[in-house]
C-alpha cells in the first residue's frame, strides 16, 4: 500500500492548522524533523534540512504571500503530513513537498533548482504542481492540470492532495464568497476522485473536510486574530 492513512479527526487537524497561521511557532518544524528522525536515515534528514534552508533563503515575489517566514508553516506542514502518510518514506519526496510552491512564491524556475543541485525529476514535479492562477477556476484546464500530476507519479499526487487538505483546514479563517464556493466545488470534483484512486481513506477525508468547512463557515473571531497577525508580520 502506497499510503498509510493516519490523519487525525478533522477538528484536531484544523485546530493545529489554524494555530500555525495565527502565530509564528517552532512547532511545525519541530514536528517535521521529529518525524524525519524517526523515519529517515541521517543522510535523508540532512537532505531535508538543506531543502528547508534553501526555501528559507528565498524572498517572496508573491503578493499573496509577502512574508516568507509567515508562509513557511504551510510547506512545513505539507512535508510533515506527506512523510507521515508515505508507507515507504523518501527524503526526496519530503524535499519536493517543502518546495512544492517555490516557483509561484519566489519566481524561481527549473534551471534555478538544477543549478542548486536538485535533479530534473524534482524540478519537473514542482513545475507540474504549479497552477496557472489565471485558469485555476477553468474545468477544462484543471482536467489537464490534474491529469498531468496523476500521470507523473503517486508521490506527486500525494503532495497535491496533502497541499489541498492543508489549505482547506484553514477555511475557518476565510470569508465565504462565490469564488470560495467555486474553489470548494472544483476541489471536490477533481481532488476527491484523484485522492480516492490513491487511497480511498484519503479521498473520503478530503470529501468530509469539504463538507465540514462548508457547514462550519468562517469563524469571525479566529479571522480577526489571523488578520491582526498578518498585519503585524507582513
Amino acid at each position: 500500500m502506497f499510503v498509510n492513512f493516519s490523519l487525525r479527526p478533522i477538528e484536531l487537524e484544523a485546530s493545529d492548522k489554524v494555530a500555525s497561521m495565527i502565530e509564528i511557532s517552532p512547532q511545525p518544524e519541530r514536528e517535521l524533523f521529529g518525524l524525519c528522525a524517526a523515519r529517515l536515515d541521517e543522510a535523508g534528514v540532512a537532505e531535508v534540512r538543506q531543502s528547508l534552508a534553501f526555501a528559507r533563503s528565498l524572498k517572496s515575489m508573491n503578493s499573496d504571500h509577502p512574508a516568507m517566514h509567515v508562509y513557511m508553516s504551510h510547506p512545513l506542514r505539507v512535508a510533515k503530513l506527506s512523510l507521515q502518510l508515505l508507507s515507504e518514506p523518501l527524503a526526496k519526496t519530503v524535499s519536493l513537498a517543502l518546495l512544492h510552491n517555490v516557483f509561484e512564491v519566489s519566481g524561481l524556475t527549473e534551471s534555478d533548482l538544477l543549478a542548486r543541485g536538485y535533479d530534473e525529476q524534482l524540478a519537473r514535479g514542482i513545475r507540474l504542481l504549479t497552477i496557472d492562477r489565471k485558469l485555476q477556476y477553468e474545468p477544462v484546464y484543471l482536467e489537464t492540470f490534474y491529469g498531468n500530476i496523476e500521470s507523473y507519479s503517486p508521490e506527486l499526487v500525494l503532495i497535491k492532495c496533502v497541499d489541498r487538505i492543508d489549505n482547506l483546514l484553514a477555511f475557518q479563517l476565510i470569508e465565504r464568497t462565490d469564488r470560495i464556493k467555486t474553489y470548494l466545488e472544483l476541489s471536490d470534483r477533481f481532488i476527491t476522485p484523484m485522492a480516492t484512486r490513491l487511497c480511498p481513506e484519503l479521498g473520503q477525508y478530503h470529501s468530509d473536510l469539504i463538507k465540514y468547512m462548508t457547514a462550519i463557515g468562517c469563524d469571525q473571531t479566529l479571522k480577526a486574530r489571523y488578520d491582526t497577525f498578518l498585519a503585524e508580520n507582513s
